[in-house]
């Protein structure tokens, strides 16, 4: 669910009454090229960067045309890992978040959900890394949940890669153990396939660097 500690706080949405050269300044001023523009709460365009630049600086908000026929938003309903789908699919540096009634509540900065993911995988703590290979009707969380938990270990996080020219998916697991032997043996007497694993800081470092890695090329 997204929260408002995830909403940028320091950006303002734009209003109808406001000029193109208003919303430059402001793109300038925050080093965005994108804003949203709210009136009475709700969403009603979005104002870019490449299509005002060349606008009368004097045209208001409200007079620009549609950005498109369905504006993009986020839902506060949703996981973090979607909205990030939403806008690196859409390739917008933020969108307006709204409610489940419509309503405006923030924006929210595709820097900032990385951040937040970031943060929450706990790829930083100590521990073990697991890398399974696996096809997509196979994944289940709650199952791989079940069966580290049979191990005496837990999940700390977790991230998932699409393998190239396979139909198969890369599932790297973060554990809060270093202890891996009945782990592992209880992932194959599973039929799950691990291609590697990592119980000693050093090689978990190098995953970190994967993972960070990762993170700057989503932030891109």
């Amino acid at each position: 669910m997204i929260t408002d500690q995830y909403l940028t706080s320091d950006i303002e949405p734009l209003i109808p009454e406001q000029t193109v050269a208003d919303a430059i300044a402001q793109m300038n001023r925050f080093h965005i090229d994108i804003l949203p523009i709210v009136h009475n709460h709700h969403l009603i365009n979005y104002a870019s960067f490449e299509t005002i630049e060349h606008l009368n600086p004097a045209l208001k908000m409200a007079d620009i045309e549609q950005y498109s026929t369905v504006l993009p938003i986020v839902n506060s309903g949703q996981h973090l890992l979607h909205a990030l789908t939403h806008l690196k699919s859409l390739n917008v540096s933020l969108m307006a978040v709204i409610d489940e009634d419509g309503e405006y509540l923030g924006i929210l900065k595709t820097k900032d959900v990385v951040k937040a993911l970031s943060s929450s995988l706990s790829i930083k703590s100590s521990g073990s890394i697991i890398v399974l290979r696996m096809r997509p009707n196979d994944y289940s969380l709650s199952d791989l949940s079940r069966v580290i938990e049979y191990s005496d270990a837990k999940i700390l996080g977790f991230f998932i890669f699409e393998v190239e020219d396979s139909n198969e998916l890369e599932v790297h697991l973060k554990l809060n153990t270093t202890t891996l032997k009945h782990i592992l043996a209880t992932l194959e007497r599973y039929d799950y396939k691990v291609i590697q694993y990592f119980n000693r800081e050093d090689l978990a470092d190098d995953m970190d660097e994967r993972y960070e890695n990762l993170m700057n090329f989503i932030d891109n």
